[in-house]
């Protein structure tokens, strides 16, 4: 039986996780730079309707910055990061497994569900409320195909964030939409091929000779044409890979108003973190703390800390995880 596979990626994420900790920051034009402010990476729907496009150096839209009012960030790695982890915790209530493929985009088993629309729909609701960050769901026979459907949900509001393509007959009607330069693993030299032979969307490429697709683009371009098809032929990754990091996330029951309850509550976070390393026998070689505002009470002066220290040697020992928790706190 065929299994489906489902994609949920995060809309705009470095954007979105942001927002999390500004509220003032919704409905407004939003960028965020790349290390080292040079360039916009990440783009709100209200920047990107501005014109302001990925990869635009900033002095190149210094003036549409200011004359628009949008607001820009330099990136915050730790932060995305801690979101990410926060994100994947929630897919793996919904599903037993999970392959992280990016820090904003995940491959879900949705084997097993009866209403596999009305399953992504709870997911995404629960990742909404949760974490703060939209997303959005393409499910379908194979990787490619949910890519596709992730694709489409994306800039088609009809699906509300949710698209199914499990149905044989859907790719007929839905892979016209999809430019064959969108596909997943279609680079600009083998797309400006492909158009150049009148293969234009992706219901093109599915219905052209795997002989042909060999021919312009090897084994990795029949393997596409395969997967448009409805023929898996990249593997689910259920082997968990090495784990990379873990988080203890908590919101407080009452407002911490002062540091003595503050590291109460991070020293029992750290406290717990320490006890999962030696669950999974492991150590720490990084140690992060962030904590921010009541973002739902924006009439309240809002505030975002976070500081990350390196643990030299590695450790996963209680003492000294809280003790660098502490000192990322009061650096924050």
């Amino acid at each position: 039986m065929t299994r489906p596979i489902a994609i949920s990626d995060s809309a705009n994420f470095y954007v979105s996780a942001e927002r999390i900790f500004d509220p003032t920051l919704k409905n407004v034009p939003v960028i965020v730079l790349s290390n080292n402010d040079g360039c916009a990476i990440a783009r709100s729907d209200e920047a990107k309707a501005l014109g302001i496009k990925m990869g635009q150096p900033l002095h190149l839209i210094r003036d549409k910055v200011e004359a628009h009012g949008i607001r820009v960030f330099s990136s915050n790695y730790t932060l995305y990061g801690d979101i990410s982890r926060r994100v994947v915790e929630v897919y793996e209530d919904y599903t037993p497994n999970v392959e992280i493929y990016s820090i904003d985009e995940c491959f879900l088993d949705f084997s097993g569900f009866r209403d596999r629309t009305a399953h992504a729909r709870a997911l995404r609701r629960d990742v909404l409320r949760r974490v703060g960050v939209p997303v959005r769901i393409g499910i379908a026979p194979t990787k490619t195909l949910a890519k596709c459907a992730n694709d489409i949900a994306k800039k088609n509001p009809i699906f509300a964030g949710v698209l199914d393509m499990m149905d044989p007959t859907l790719p007929d009607w839905l892979l016209p939409m999809v430019p064959v330069g969108d596909i997943w693993g279609i680079g600009r030299k083998t797309e400006a091929k492909l158009r150049g032979i009148g293969i234009n969307t992706a219901a093109d490429l599915r219905d052209m000779p795997l002989r042909q697709a060999r021919a312009l683009g090897t084994v990795v371009l029949e393997r596409t044409v395969l997967e448009l098809q409805g023929e898996a032929c990249i593997a689910f990754d259920e082997v968990e890979p090495q784990r990379k990091g873990m988080a203890v996330i908590r919101s407080a029951g009452t407002p911490m108003t002062d540091f003595d309850t503050l590291f109460q509550a991070i020293t029992a976070h750290a406290t717990r973190a320490a006890e999962k390393l030696r669950q999974h026998g492991l150590v720490a070689g990084t140690l992060t703390v962030f904590y921010h505002t009541n973002r739902h009470r924006p009439d309240r002066p809002q505030y975002a800390g976070s500081r990350s220290t390196r643990l030299k040697p590695m450790s996963s020992d209680t003492i000294e995880l809280v003790a660098a928790a502490k000192r990322c706190a009061l650096a924050a």
